[in-house]
């Protein structure tokens, strides 16, 4: 997939079946398709791939020691999206003088 073809949402616009790759993994998911979207943060000139959670797979567990949270449900990170964005809204508000 070129760039150009693929749809570039911005973080108050991603639909909610749409995932990072990190996203995923905290929930104990793994891709199995290439991404189908990116969302850009333009503020930071930035952008990352998006996966839909229904190509996805469960990870094997592995073993050893991670500080990595990989039980998190799609609620928990959609709240936290939820959070992430409030925030968003008032760093990018502009400070008056």
């Amino acid at each position: 997939m070129t760039d150009d073809s693929v749809k570039h949402y911005l973080p108050e616009e991603v639909p909610d079946h749409l995932f990072t790759q990190s996203r995923l993994s905290r929930m104990g998911l793994a891709p199995t398709a290439e991404h189908v979207a990116f969302v850009v943060y333009p503020e930071q000139r930035q952008q990352f791939k998006l996966y839909d959670i229904g190509a996805t797979r469960k990870r094997k567990q592995q073993k050893g020691f991670s500080l990595v949270q990989k039980d998190a449900t799609v609620e928990q990170i959609l709240a936290e999206r939820k959070r992430e964005l409030e925030i968003r809204k008032i760093q990018l508000v502009p400070v008056k003088k």
